[in-house]
């Protein structure tokens, strides 16, 4: 019988005061880091959110010049980023697997004396080479001091969900690893949850390894901080759903950008960017037990569609949406228990201009799609060059499991600019058929706006895992 402790600790992220803040457009989907790769080309993917001034170069002051947020709250130009998750299928080809409403970030006042983040206040949360969880699935309640180890604590705060509202719904941060069969068991999506240290060591903005200035405390999302952090600042936890059931019925492997089909690799990355007089006036103003941002009166908000309006320009031309032969930066999938391999290809380097952050180092490739009056649609490699153009007027469709511009005719594949393909003379032309190459140019794109599932109504207190322990889908 679980203790009175182990389910006041479960319904804590609901039970608390706190505000969720929506982020329901990701700014862009690239191999960039400013924490891990100043300047540089990235390791693996990430989905970013946040002030329009992020790039591979940013800093804090670059995100308060930010002209608009994909999240909803206008005040806050921080910045949050995540692994994405890719769908290795049968035939050994990599595709992206979509967001279901972009990210959640729960802001939680836990603690006495809860402060808001300083300026220039940088954190992650999470190791992406993990690949073992060498820690007792046992309640809080029995945690023995082994338990309440700093490198036990990071690793208990990344966890996973595996949705079904129709189920009884239980606690964030239930399962360690992936589950297995999630595309079919987990009809409303995989929820992946990260929760980040709150206790500060008073001084330090930042870390070489953008850790150490920080420690959980002893609970790991509440407690009582270690000797020499006992400043408290508010608690981050981000959420994100993926749409896995969409590869239901189908053989394959989830896995993240790092090449981690576990999830004991997943992490989060934060930027602040925030004024702190402000922050802390919201921490200690906006405490509805609800959780909406709309409850808060400090807050200036967005609409949804404010939101998808906010995107940046890729930096680096390459395809991360698929299908793709190996995953971007050369990851390799490594189930461990080791530590995984670095990720990074040999041929990646400095942007060629990181001040701008966007600079034109180029991969070019391009992808046909052809939609018929049917609305079937296939994808077929080109390597045909066609003249840009800012716009593109036809219909267009893609397999699920890509994401990427669009216009308000539909779907275009890639953050890039779109041309209608000229019909080859050799081929029999089809009145029917539309053919669209969508091309990597060498040039920084116009307009960009990715796509996610359309955000639903969902009840956030519903919290449902499962128990399967693996992460193949069969």
């Amino acid at each position: 019988m679980l203790s009175v402790l182990t389910v006041m600790s479960m319904l804590a992220l609901e039970a608390s005061a706190f505000w969720r803040l929506p982020c329901r457009q990701s700014l862009t989907i690239e191999r960039i880091d400013p924490l891990t790769h100043y300047g540089k080309v990235g390791e693996h993917v990430h989905t970013i959110h946040g002030g329009n001034s992020f790039s591979a170069s940013s800093t804090e002051s670059d995100l308060l010049q930010s002209t608009c947020t994909s999240c909803a709250v206008k005040q806050d130009r921080s910045a949050y980023w995540t692994p994405v998750m890719y769908f290795k299928d049968a035939s050994g080809n990599f595709n992206i697997v979509n967001q279901t409403g972009g990210m959640l970030v729960y802001y939680l006042p836990r603690g006495d004396k809860v402060k808001s983040f300083p300026s220039g206040f940088r954190m992650i949360a999470g190791d992406p080479n993990l690949r073992s969880f060498p820690y007792p699935q046992v309640e809080k309640s029995l945690w023995q001091a082994s338990d309440r180890t700093e490198d036990a604590l990071r690793q208990k705060a990344v966890g996973f969900n595996c949705l079904n509202y129709a189920a009884p719904a239980n606690a964030a941060l239930g399962l360690r690893e992936m589950p297995d069969n999630m595309a079919n068991n987990c009809v409303d999506g995989l929820r992946t949850e990260v929760f980040f240290p709150s206790c500060w060591n008073g001084k330090d903005v930042d870390s070489e390894n953008h850790r150490d200035h920080m420690r959980y405390p002893s609970l790991m999302d509440d407690g009582t901080c270690p000797k020499g952090f006992e400043t408290r600042l508010v608690s981050l936890f981000f959420e994100t759903i993926w749409n896995v059931h969409a590869f239901a019925g189908q053989e394959g492997e989830f896995m993240f950008s790092t090449g981690d089909p576990t999830g004991y690799g997943y992490h989060g990355d934060f930027m602040n960017a925030w004024d702190p007089v402000f922050l802390q006036s919201a921490i200690d103003v906006c405490t509805s037990p609800t959780g909406l941002v709309e409850a808060c009166p400090l807050f200036n908000l967005q609409s949804d569609s404010e939101m998808q309006k906010c995107t940046i320009a890729r930096t680096l031309k390459e395809d991360v949406f698929g299908p793709l032969e190996e995953l971007p930066g050369c990851n390799l999938v490594e189930s461990g228990p080791e530590r995984a391999s670095p990720g990074g290809c040999s041929s990646d380097d400095t942007l060629a201009d990181p001040d701008a952050g966007s600079g034109p180092k180029t991969t070019t490739s391009s992808r046909t799609f052809v939609k018929t009056s049917t609305g079937t649609s296939s994808a077929t490699s080109s390597k045909t060059s066609t003249a840009t153009s800012s716009s593109a007027t036809s219909t267009k469709s893609a397999p699920y499991g890509n994401s990427g511009s669009y216009d308000n005719n539909g779907y275009i594949h890639g953050i890039i600019d779109v041309a209608v393909a000229e019909v080859d003379d050799e081929e029999p032309v089809d009145p029917n058929v539309v053919v669209v190459t969508v091309t990597h140019y060498t040039t920084v794109p116009g307009t960009t706006v990715t796509i996610h599932t359309t955000p639903t109504a969902v009840p956030y207190a519903k919290r449902h895992t499962h128990n399967r322990r693996g992460h193949k889908n069969h």
